[in-house]
């Protein structure tokens, strides 16, 4: 009776399921936890400096175009709402950063004062963006 119950009829199976279960939670941690590139729609020529240097972290991206339109991530405003978003995202995070994204051929005048509605708002870091020689 004792040997009918260690007899083994079948082939030995390995379960994947559990496996299987792993490789997707670590396929959601990583996606999850990724930093993804969020490139602009609007094509932008920056200019260029050989003084360039990197900005560290995930600074706020506000981008000109050459006719001196704003764009907020990613997505058109009038230049008269910017204050109030900066606003709004400086008392969630205080000592975030800007980056203004500007084409070559954007007016000075825009580029001075989306700095200007910066300083106002409470970013004590900006700076606008240059390609490296």
């Amino acid at each position: 009776m004792l040997s009918d119950r260690f007899r083994q009829d079948k082939d030995p199976e390995i379960n994947m399921t559990p496996m299987l279960d792993v490789v997707f939670i670590l396929l959601i941690f990583f996606i999850v936890s990724t930093n993804f590139v969020q490139q602009s729609a609007v094509e932008i020529h920056r200019p260029y400096a050989s003084t360039a240097t990197r900005v560290d972290g995930s600074p706020i991206i506000v981008t000109l175009d050459t006719t001196g339109r704003v764009y907020f991530e990613s997505k058109e405003i009038d230049i008269y709402y910017l204050p109030g978003k900066l606003q709004q995202i400086v008392t969630q995070t205080p000592k975030i950063k800007l980056l203004i994204v500007a084409d070559t051929n954007c007016p000075t005048g825009v580029t001075i004062k989306v700095l200007d509605i910066a300083k106002k708002a409470g970013i004590s870091f900006s700076s606008v963006a240059s390609e490296s020689d």
